[in-house]
């Protein structure tokens, strides 16, 4: 199966007198088979694939927001390393270093480009008289809880239409086995 767009018709006919009754065209987006018809797929695999596909996406959007909230979590970290250095005593904000993404920052410049404070906020040397900086820091850090926390329910959202997705692929492959039980058994 491949990727694309079908366009399919289901027709129904009397089976007492072979009328045509009705025609109704479906767009599937992301299933097609080798000829680029899905006239050769039951109404099982047709579910089947669909579920899969959207199962793959969904699979695809959780990893990416896994990704974002552990470099949210990482960005917090370094800046609870920051906070504590600063309250411990004056710390020279544009030699002291901390590591994100593999890359060493100053901790101005970790501020500033990585977090989004303002260069303003940020001062070069930073003392527990500082108590301007430690607020507008905690309100960064209270900002990117928050952020992680709205991230975290999108996750559970989006892991719940995942399940759901495998859950029904399980109840159509259930319901398949059943019918074809049901027709060996009746044969």
């Amino acid at each position: 199966m491949a990727i694309g767009t079908v366009e399919f018709d289901l027709s129904m006919v009397s089976p007492e007198s072979g009328e045509f009754l009705a025609a109704r065209t479906y767009t599937v987006e992301g299933v097609t088979n080798a000829d680029g018809s899905l006239r050769a797929l039951s109404i099982g695999q047709l579910v089947m694939a669909i579920c899969l596909q959207r199962a793959a996406e969904l699979e695809t959007s959780i990893i990416a927001l896994m990704e974002e909230m552990n470099s949210t979590s990482a960005k917090l970290e370094n800046m609870t390393t920051i906070e504590t250095q600063v309250l411990a005593g004056t710390v020279s904000m544009t030699s002291a270093t901390v590591t994100y993404d593999g890359t060493s920052y100053t901790y101005k410049n970790f501020l500033v480009n990585i977090v989004g404070m303002s260069s303003s906020d940020v001062p070069d040397s930073a003392s527990v008289s500082s108590s301007d900086f430690i607020t507008a820091l905690e309100a960064k850090m209270d900002e990117m809880n928050s952020f992680s926390q709205q991230k975290m329910i999108e996750l559970q959202s989006l892991t719940n239409k995942r399940d759901q997705s495998y859950d029904m692929i399980s109840n159509v492959l259930k319901s398949l086995n059943t019918t074809m039980t049901g027709i060996v058994n009746n044969t």
